[in-house]
C-alpha cells in the first residue's frame, strides 16, 4: 500500500468521482481507476461500487477513508514538523547509479534553489523504476536505460561510459603501459549485473557490437549489489564492466584499476521518464527541466 494509492482514494471519495479526482490529482482517469483496483485487491474488498449512473463508497470504504485520512495527515504533520513548512512532494523513482551518485548532487543543488519540495525517493533496477513510472507510483524515475513502452518519454540527461575493473594487481598494472580491448580481458573471470540494470543491458549491447557471444565469458558471479561487485573486485575475486561513474570513487583510492574502452558502443546514457498519459504537477515540470540543464557539459 502506498501514499499515492491513498491520496487517489480519498480524493475519488471528497469529490465523488474519478474524473475530477483525476483533473485535480493531475492523473489521467484510468490511472486512478487501477490505483482503486489495487488498493481493492490488496484489501480484498469493495470500496467503491460505480456503475454508469453513480458511484457509491462502501462500508468498507468509508472505514478505509476514516484510516487514509488520518495517515495523509501524520504523514503531512512530519513533513511541517521536520521542514518547517508545508512543502511541495515530488515522488521519485531511481535506478542504482542515478540514487547513488547523481541524485544527492541533484537534490542538492535543486534545494538551494528551491527549499519548499520534499522529496520521496525510491531505488530499485531500471526495469522496476520505470514500471513505477507506468503504475503512477512515482512522478518521474532517473533510469539508465529506455524501453518500448510507448506511454513514456524518455529524455537524457546525463552521459556515461562504460569501463572494465580490476584489482590491483601487477598484472594489470602493466596492462595499463598499452592500448587494451575487450578481448585482452576474456581469460579472466567476470562478474556481472543483474538482468534489470541498465549497466548490464549496456553491457550486453557493447558485447554484441564487439562479436562477443555471453558464453565467451568466464562468468563467476551475478550481483544485484553494485557495491558488493567493486568491493568483490578489489578483494581479486574477478573483473567487471561498470558504469565509469559508479567506479571512479574506488579508483581515485587506488583499491581498484578501470580501463577505458574506445569502441563507440560503450557509451550510454541516463535518463528522465514520466508518463506521456499524466498531467505533470507545474513543481514536477521545473525539476525535470532543472535536471535537463544540470549537465551542460555531458553531451546528451
Amino acid at each position: 500500500m502506498e501514499f499515492k494509492q491513498l491520496e487517489v482514494f480519498t480524493a475519488v471519495v471528497d469529490y465523488g468521482s474519478f474524473s475530477e479526482a483525476a483533473r485535480h490529482l493531475y492523473l489521467t482517469q484510468p490511472t486512478v481507476s487501477a490505483h482503486i483496483l489495487s488498493l481493492e485487491t490488496e484489501l480484498n474488498s469493495r470500496l467503491i461500487i460505480r456503475t454508469t449512473k453513480k458511484m457509491t463508497v462502501t462500508s468498507r470504504g468509508y472505514q478505509l477513508y476514516d484510516y487514509a485520512q488520518r495517515m495523509l495527515n501524520i504523514r503531512n504533520n512530519l513533513i511541517e514538523e521536520f521542514t518547517g513548512s508545508r512543502k511541495k512532494i515530488i515522488d521519485l523513482g531511481a535506478s542504482t547509479i542515478p540514487s547513488a551518485y547523481l541524485l544527492p548532487e541533484l537534490l542538492s543543488a535543486f534545494g538551494q534553489k528551491e527549499n519548499n519540495t520534499y522529496f520521496h525517493s525510491r531505488q530499485s533496477d531500471s526495469t522496476q523504476a520505470i514500471q513505477m513510472v507506468l503504475d503512477g507510483t512515482v512522478d518521474l524515475s532517473l533510469v539508465g536505460k529506455k524501453s518500448d513502452e510507448p506511454s513514456c518519454c524518455f529524455l537524457p540527461f546525463y552521459r556515461d561510459s562504460l569501463v572494465i575493473a580490476t584489482p590491483v594487481t601487477e598484472h594489470f598494472l602493466q596492462l595499463q603501459d598499452r592500448p587494451v580491448t575487450i578481448r585482452d580481458f576474456l581469460d579472466q573471470p567476470f562478474i556481472l549485473r543483474e538482468q534489470g540494470s541498465g549497466t548490464k543491458k549496456a553491457m550486453d549491447l557493447f558485447l554484441e557490437s564487439s562479436r562477443i557471444a555471453p558464453s565467451d565469458l568466464h562468468v563467476i558471479a551475478q550481483m544485484n549489489d553494485l557495491e558488493a561487485i567493486k568491493k568483490s573486485i578489489a578483494a581479486g575475486l574477478g573483473i567487471s564492466i561498470l558504469s565509469a561513474r559508479s567506479a571512479q570513487d574506488m579508483q581515485k583510492t587506488k583499491q581498484i584499476l578501470l580501463f577505458p574502452v574506445e569502441e563507440p558502443a560503450c557509451i550510454r546514457y541516463f535518463y528522465i521518464v514520466y508518463s506521456k498519459n499524466r498531467i505533470l504537477k507545474p513543481h514536477v515540470k521545473q525539476f525535470i527541466r532543472f535536471v535537463q540543464n544540470y549537465y551542460p557539459n555531458s553531451e546528451v
